[in-house]
């Protein structure tokens, strides 16, 4: 089946619509097998399969999981068609290729907002691992698998805690998001950890009205950690502007990059915290 679900990729890439929509239905045909959803992680997973077509299964990972997995989805088509032990071997799956140390960033991109668009409709009651597993990549982590777990993280906050579950993990989070940030990680990493830091803050200000002390006491302690960071970042100086011809996949371009990425990111959590 892999090679034929490649080829019919492939041809969902085509310039041409009428090949394009015949190899999107003949995929849509293989919602049923029980089969199909893994052979999509499959072929993403493999290195020697080209860049598009590895991307263009999580894409359609992603529609099939919002057509088949949960009747929480507007997508959702009626019929859930994976069964409870498949769920999780395939959240298992992606997760694991979305920490990947190994695997492109456009994949392990790719394959985290997969997890995080299954993370809306099972966690925490049918994903209760998840949380402790990012939190434990991130604590522990290659640099190469921070990404994936920092994107699933964010998405987390942003759509799937309620006040109780956000308040009782809050201080582990924070913690653990400070921990990257502050250290020798890639500056790229560091400032994805300060958006996650700004996630927990716009969730504190929907959560206010009704925890306004928790939310003054967390939010003051926090904050007088944080401090002292953000303001040697502000100071930090820029490196030089790289030259055209160091733009792409070159250190000195990716430390540049990084360090604007860091400072907007603590421009904005100021911006936030001020307003």
């Amino acid at each position: 089946m892999e090679q034929q679900i490649v080829q019919l990729l492939r041809d969902t890439q085509s310039s041409s619509a009428a090949p394009r929509r015949n190899a999107e239905s003949l995929l849509r045909q293989l919602y049923t097998d029980p089969t199909f959803a893994p052979t999509l992680i499959a072929v993403a997973t493999h290195q020697s399969i080209d860049l598009p077509t590895r991307q263009a299964a999580l894409l359609f990972l992603k529609q099939f999981v919002q057509q088949v997995w949960s009747p929480q989805f507007e997508e959702f088509k009626g019929d859930m068609l994976v069964s409870v032990q498949d769920r999780a071997k395939l959240r298992q799956a992606l997760l694991d290729l979305a920490t990947d140390a190994h695997q492109e960033r456009k994949i392990k991109s790719a394959a985290s907002i997969v997890v995080s668009k299954i993370a809306t409709a099972d966690f925490p009651d049918e994903y209760p691992n998840l949380l402790p597993t990012l939190l434990h990549i991130i604590n522990n982590g290659q640099d190469g698998q921070l990404h994936g777990a920092l994107k699933v993280l964010q998405d987390l906050i942003d759509d799937c805690f309620n006040d109780d579950q956000f308040f009782n993990v809050a201080n582990q989070i924070v913690e653990s998001v400070f921990a990257v940030a502050t250290s020798s990680r890639p500056t790229i990493l560091r400032a994805l950890a300060v958006s996650v830091f700004r996630s927990c803050f716009d969730m504190l200000e929907m959560v206010l009205e009704d925890h306004k002390t928790a939310v003054k006491s967390f939010a003051e302690e926090t904050l007088n950690k944080w401090y002292p960071f953000f303001l040697a970042t502000l100071n930090l100086p820029l490196p030089a502007i790289p030259v055209e011809q160091e733009e792409s996949q070159n250190p000195v371009a990716e430390e540049y990059r990084g360090i604007v990425a860091l400072k907007l990111q603590v421009a904005k959590v100021l911006m936030r915290v001020r307003s």
